[in-house]
């Protein structure tokens, strides 16, 4: 079970994650877990799509293996005006749907999981917007990996989360499409206990009930 603690770090360990925003997106208020700028040319200036993973009707989830991360599930979005999002067409439901396949890796000298493969747009999937549009979605490299999910080299969090996060960079449009700033992932992410893991707890607790008399 991964466990944030600043001794031993968060553990990455294979299962299935629910996601949450991050307390620390460039793009703030409102919190996201998602961020593809200019998903849509909406208007004569830079327009920012932001997704907020901890709505009501959102529910984004990640399973991750020994080979491969994805990432899937219902967030709500839209076109990000500075704390709220614009009462438009593109504001409402996006499915996602990505997979990391190729190059997902234990990274090295630490705890934390990565995808570092070069070249790049290796790793694919899509968003359904709510107009009903598939947009095709690649990773993108930062010049050192695609990918990353964990708490960083000296385990103390990325950019100020103590727990597990989920960061890494896309390019969203046909093949070929340019990146463009932002467009990454910045999510937070907590395992979900499987039905035997929170048998096992519920059997710890009436022991230790148990015990107490």
């Amino acid at each position: 079970m991964a466990i944030a603690a600043a001794a031993h770090g968060a553990v990455i360990v294979n299962g299935t994650y629910q996601l949450r925003n991050h307390p620390d997106g460039a793009a703030r208020p409102p919190l996201y877990g998602l961020r593809l700028d200019e998903l849509y040319n909406a208007t004569a200036s830079h327009d920012i799509f932001t997704f907020n993973f901890d709505h009501a009707m959102s529910n984004m989830r990640m399973d991750v293996t020994s080979t491969s991360i994805r990432i899937y599930g219902v967030t709500m979005g839209g076109r990000d005006t500075g704390g709220s999002y614009a009462v438009d067409a593109y504001n409402g439901l996006y499915t996602v749907d990505f997979t990391y396949a190729i190059g997902v890796a234990n990274k090295p000298s630490d705890d934390d999981r990565w995808v570092k493969y070069t070249p790049d747009m290796q790793n694919a999937g899509s968003i359904v917007t709510p107009l009903g549009h598939t947009i095709a979605l690649r990773d993108k490299s930062n010049g050192s990996y695609q990918f990353r999910l964990g708490d960083e080299d000296n385990d103390a969090g990325h950019r100020g989360f103590a727990g597990i996060s989920g960061w890494g960079w896309l390019n969203h449009g046909p093949a070929g499409s340019p990146h463009i700033d932002s467009s990454d992932w910045l999510f937070t992410a907590n395992l979900i206990p499987t039905p035997g893991a929170l048998a096992l707890i519920g059997l710890g607790g009436l022991v230790a009930a148990r015990r107490k008399r």
